[in-house]
């Protein structure tokens, strides 16, 4: 069976596209909780109309709301789930601990996909997913190819969705600070400020965009993750254009489809196609090695195109060169004046063949082009690229034109007559809950013997409600009469029919805020206050809101753990307040050895209380394994982001030893939770003065930024750099093959 071909839907006509081109199914956001707040996003309206063609098509769409929610948002957020819910969309797609609980619990009918976001990448995360029903996991872009097999034999029942193409972050996807601490702009809000897209400055040879990645193209190694089982193949893309969703899913889609029998010149057109509407140097990625070797391009962050010629000569305000693929007027061409500069781009305004002027060239012509004169020439030599095509410009479907989903429901109609006088009654139901109308009416003798049921079937097929459809009518006769002598007048069937239909929509509109309070209320009501909780004193809780103190002392400013800590035992750790204090790291491609490593730490040490602060879902399947030693307590670090009460009393209820939550650390006082209060732990801010590190890549800076690809010989596992970028300075710092970047604390920069 085929993977589904899932494609960004970040517009209304990207989505449409998308299908055009053969997707299974698009992904897309609504104008809040999405994770690409500045792409075009959708209405309810807009969303009713792109899930009408898919339901027409027989494809999915699934909604993102993969943001951080915080407490205030959540009455919205259910409310969305409840429209969701009625819209029968295939699948939401989550981020946030709490909003992943409110749907597992209020709207159990939605399926749940965690998000990259979510950062689940080892077998701690997915068996975690499956016990609290989510049914997708979008596993982290990091993991290499085998490790993606032993995760998908080893959790048959869950539903794998790789990412195959499209922008890499350089950070952890989730895991990521920088935006937030340097512009004031969350990229776990949906609003990234794309920090590892900018140019950092250092001493030597390093100067450029030094965590720019390349963009992730698999290609034909997409036929690998078909033969082992994933489920769903994603295009990532939110941001681009509808000519780039249509052209890179129709490549993927003629791989999937014609797969090693595609022919090699079809191939190379499906690829330039894709790379002139955007496109950045390409890499693989992890998928072939956990070093990632071609993982930077540090000299340009944007568009590259496909090229296009070599300068054979210029005169006056025209170049010459023979062409590598067609080309039109208008199109936009450019090249690069020198090294590290943008391009210079510009359309084509002249185009001869010869001593004749064309409007268009086929690939292999030698032909001359107009520059324009505000435009310096390019000289001689230089690479001409293509960075738009007409020829691939796409028509666009006007949204008007497409009908809208409407919501079906049974409708049960009754027709009574008591002492001469009738009565129609209806009753329906919708999301469980039940719709009641009655009116009397005048039943008249019927002289021309029609069926009354095939007349009032006819008119609510034509209920003319924009949002709801009967999609079944059941009709019991409970008269006298037979439906052939039964005639109510048409315009009267027509009023009655409008007047039930007004009645269902007001009666369902008030009904999404009835379910929204519900869904809220299980998700909040946990059991949480029958747990018998430990608490600290208020005087230690406010000094742990200085998380420094937190940190292993021998990896400043690396506030985690590292595994070789956790095996030197508590010398190695922090100790406040009558714990040893061990902040796991957010992630664990070896979760078995840091369990293994924790188990026998804790075993080893009965007499010492050990603090373990919770930095990925994963680490939640960690502590169900741990918590029944009594000398083993947790708490919520600050990766684990901790918004709003539902993700609260989900922690709260699943961890009896949970000390304290850091609250969300890019928030201000976005959960406040007194000590005791519900049985729920006290949740507690970060002091504005710690320092969190900005990336958390799996990217070596040293091997990718320095070493162009290559690890050192001599690797001693740990280095600094320095950087700068304006007035800011940061600190790079590799350890155990992972990079963080610090911005030093302003005392740090004065020495």
């Amino acid at each position: 069976m085929k993977p589904e071909l899932l494609a960004p839907g970040g517009s209304f006509a990207a989505a449409e596209q998308a299908f055009d081109a053969g997707a299974d199914g698009v992904y897309l956001g609504l104008t809040e909780f999405s994770a690409r707040k500045s792409a075009a996003n959708f209405t309810l309206d807009q969303l009713r109309r792109i899930l009408g063609l898919a339901r027409q098509l027989g494809r999915t769409v699934y909604v993102t709301l993969n943001t951080v929610v915080r407490e205030e948002e959540m009455p919205r957020l259910a409310s969305l789930c409840a429209w969701l819910e009625s819209l029968e969309v295939d699948g939401v797609i989550v981020q946030d601990l709490g909003t992943c609980i409110l749907l597992a619990r209020g709207f159990p009918r939605l399926a749940i996909h965690a998000s990259t976001q979510m950062a689940i990448h080892n077998d701690s995360g997915l068996r975690f997913a499956e016990e609290v029903g989510i049914r997708r996991v979008i596993l982290s872009r990091e993991l290499p190819f085998e490790r993606i097999r032993a995760l998908r034999l080893r959790h048959p029942n869950m539903e794998l969705e790789v990412f195959i193409h499209g922008a890499l972050c350089y950070s952890f996807s989730g895991i990521c600070l920088a935006s937030w601490k340097l512009t004031g702009r969350s990229g776990n809000r949906g609003d990234c400020a794309q920090i590892c897209r900018s140019v950092f400055c250092s001493d030597g040879e390093r100067d450029g965009n030094l965590f720019s990645c390349r963009d992730l193209s698999l290609a034909a190694d997409v036929l690998k993750l078909a033969e082992i089982g994933i489920d769903s193949l994603k295009i990532e893309g939110r941001m681009k254009s509808p000519e780039y969703v249509y052209h890179v899913t129709r490549l993927y889609r003629q791989l999937l489809d014609k797969g090693g029998a595609i022919p090699q010149g079809e191939l190379e057109e499906l690829q330039r196609n894709a790379e002139t509407t955007f496109s950045r140097e390409k890499t693989k990625g992890f998928f072939h090695s956990s070093r990632a070797e071609d993982l930077l391009t540090p000299s340009y962050p944007g568009h590259r195109g496909v090229f296009l010629g070599t300068v054979d000569s210029v005169k006056r305000r025209e170049v010459r060169l023979r062409l590598q693929t067609r080309l039109s007027l208008h199109d936009g061409i450019g090249y690069w004046p020198r090294q590290g500069s943008d391009p210079v781009i510009f359309p084509v305004g002249g185009l001869r063949l010869g001593t004749k002027s064309i409007r268009f060239a086929e690939a292999h012509e030698v032909i001359s082009l107009a520059v324009p004169d505000a435009i310096p020439l390019p000289p001689h030599g230089a690479e001409i690229r293509l960075f738009s095509s007409r020829f691939l410009d796409r028509p666009l479907a006007k949204e008007s034109s497409l009908h809208a989903f409407r919501i079906p429901m049974r409708l049960n109609v009754t027709l009574r007559e008591e002492g001469g006088v009738g009565a129609l009654s209806c009753g329906a139901e919708v999301d469980g809950e039940q719709f009641t109308f009655e009116r009397e009416l005048e039943i008249i003798k019927s002289t021309g013997g029609k069926s009354f049921e095939a007349a009032l079937r006819k008119h609510f097929e034509q209920s003319g409600s924009a949002l709801l459809e009967v999609s079944e009518l059941i009709f019991v006769n409970e008269t006298q009469r037979s439906d052939a002598d039964i005639f109510i007048p048409p315009s009267e069937l027509k009023k009655i029919r409008n007047e039930i239909i007004a009645s269902l929509e007001t009666w369902f509109l008030s009904g999404i805020e009835r379910r929204a309070h519900a869904g809220l209320s299980k998700a909040r009501t946990l059991g949480t206050a029958s747990v018998d909780r430990e608490t600290l004193p208020s005087a230690e809780l406010h000094g742990l809101s200085q998380r420094d103190l937190l940190t292993p002392s021998a990896g400043k400013p690396v506030p985690f753990a590292s595994l070789s800590d956790v095996q030197q035992g508590p010398a190695a750790l922090p100790s406040r307040d009558g714990y040893v204090f061990l902040p796991l790291p957010p992630v664990m491609m070896n979760d078995d050895a840091w369990l293994e490593a924790l188990q026998t730490l804790v075993d080893g040490r009965p007499h010492i209380r050990f603090a373990l602060g919770l930095n990925n879902v994963g680490h939640l399947e960690l502590a169900r394994k741990l918590v029944e030693k009594a000398n083993c307590f947790f708490f919520v670090d600050f990766y684990l982001y901790v918004a709003n009460l539902c993700a609260l009393d989900f922690l709260a209820a699943r961890i009896s030893r949970l000390l304290f939550a850091y609250s969300w650390i890019e928030g201000d006082a976005a959960v406040e939770q007194p000590a005791g209060e519900r049985g729920l732990p006290a949740v507690i801010d970060i002091a504005a003065d710690f320092r969190p590190p900005l990336f958390y890549s799996l990217g070596c800076f040293e091997r990718h930024a320095v070493g162009r690809g290559q690890c050192r010989d001599d690797c001693p596992q740990g280095f600094v750099h320095e950087l700068r970028q304006g007035r800011n300075q940061f600190s790079v710092i590799v350890k155990d093959c992972v990079t963080y970047l610090f911005q030093p604390k302003r005392r740090d920069r004065n020495g």
